[in-house]
């Protein structure tokens, strides 16, 4: 290895390509396991539902059951109790058999972990007489070993985030298990601890990795100046749906999605919802299905339109640093320029124009949202079309002279809408600009 480099780490023979344990330390955060008393504890690991053997740590605890760091995953990732289903080791550094190989062995990560100071089958030993005075019935021991080192990203960097790796074939004694010629004491249950941490059998690793909100989005993740806000977004038809999912995965996870509306069958041809949603609130399925899109997602439900009609939920919408109306209403317009939203922040309002050919973004800062200028820029550049011609209803869908956009095209300008919000939030100017599309898919701007 050369410094400088991208670190790699060691390779773990025989690790199941499909298994996966997630965890989040960030930069910020590799300090919180320091002072501690003792380098072992307990963690909380909890399945991802559906997922195929997936599951992350929720929960660390101490040598005696307290809590130490709570995780803060989405609603898609349940809440568990205080319930110990691994050991954590912290090691001063990452430990390797040279010259650059995972231990295969308990015996081999016995030793290692001695060079680095730690006593594996005592800490392994001790831990088990805990879990067996709190053992509850028809619960099995925890399996999975945890260890956990500093890290550089870097090879000869310097040390940025905790990092953890898993065991998951730990042999801990059970409360009443026997054996053949020893007496079930709890001495003896000790000693068996240790003898299988020093044994001769393979380590069955579990692949591992860091889901903190920068390193799941190191692919396609906006400026942290976009990801320390908070969004609210009006209306969760298919432009504001897409719109918010785009936002969430570049990294704003803390979302509010405001529609009273519900999904009908006829939404399905351009809507991220499916057939399961048909009937429901939009607000409710969409921010269950961003919820389970992305493990830091923070996505809240608001059933009600806009304006809301009681104090309680204009209340709710006071707290958020960006607002985004993806409504195409003139009435929520005027409502947001009437509403108090008492501090200054971020204001867009995205609408797709007269048969999808084009989008229409306006942006501003302030305390109020400036509707009567929004509007005239509009009328300015994107003229109503003809509606003397609109035809019939195509049936259960939308006016199709209105919107008789595809998915793709939607998708679009969800895509160039998305970036709009993103460059609105950096730049806290006003902006009004027309996206027109031309025969051959490309996208000229207009600025209004």
């Amino acid at each position: 290895m050369i410094k400088g480099d991208a670190l790699e780490l060691p390779t773990q023979f025989v690790t199941p390509p499909r298994t996966m344990l997630g965890f989040s330390e960030s930069v910020h955060e590799m300090g919180w396991i320091d002072g501690l008393s003792h380098p072992w504890g307990f963690a909380t690991v909890t399945p991802v539902q559906g997922a195929f053997d997936t599951a992350v740590v929720s929960r660390f605890m101490d040598k005696r059951l307290r809590s130490l760091r709570d995780i803060c995953w989405s609603e898609a990732i349940p809440r568990r109790d205080l319930v110990p289903d691994a050991v954590w080791i912290a090691l001063p550094s990452l430990i390797v058999v040279k010259p650059w190989q995972a231990p295969t062995t308990w015996d081999q990560l016995t030793e290692l972990c001695a060079h680095a100071g730690l006593d594996l089958p005592s800490i392994l030993a001790e831990a088990g007489g805990v879990l067996r005075r709190t053992q509850r019935p028809n619960r099995p021991l925890p399996v999975t070993l945890l260890l956990g080192f500093p890290l550089a990203e870097l090879v000869g960097g310097p040390l940025q985030r905790l990092h953890w790796l898993a065991v998951r074939n730990m042999q801990l004694c059970g409360r009443n298990e026997v054996r053949n010629g020893f007496r079930a004491t709890l001495s003896t249950r000790g000693k068996w601890d240790r003898e299988a941490a020093g044994a001769d059998r393979p380590l069955n690793w579990r692949r591992t990795a860091n889901w903190a909100p920068d390193q799941l989005r190191k692919r396609g993740q906006a400026e942290q100046e976009v990801r320390e806000k908070s969004i609210l977004i009006l209306g969760v038809g298919t432009l504001g749906a897409a719109v918010a999912e785009n936002l969430l995965r570049m990294g704003m996870s803390r979302m509010a999605l405001l529609d009273e509306d519900t999904l009908t069958v006829g939404n399905l041809s351009r809507h991220l919802l499916t057939l399961s949603d048909v009937g429901q609130s939009k607000a409710e399925r969409m921010a269950k299905r961003l919820n389970a899109a992305m493990p830091d997602a923070r996505v809240k439900a608001m059933n009600f339109s806009f304006p809301p009609l009681n104090a309680a939920d204009a209340r709710e919408l006071s707290s958020w640093d960006v607002v985004v109306d993806c409504t195409a209403s003139d009435a929520v317009l005027k409502a947001m320029e009437a509403f108090d939203w008492g501090m200054g922040r971020t204001f867009v309002s995205l609408a797709m124009t007269w048969q999808a050919q084009g989008l229409f973004a306006y942006a501003a800062t302030g305390t109020r949202f400036p509707a009567a200028e929004a509007l005239a820029k509009f009328l300015a550049v994107a003229p109503p079309g003809d509606l003397e011609g609109s035809g019939e209803m195509e049936g259960i869908g939308c006016w199709h002279p209105v919107f008789p956009a595809t998915a793709g095209d939607v998708n679009l300008w969800a895509a160039v809408g998305t970036n709009f919000v993103r460059r609105s939030i950096v730049d806290r100017q006003t902006v009004a600009a027309l996206y027109k599309q031309h025969e051959d898919g490309s996208v000229e701007r207009t600025d209004a």
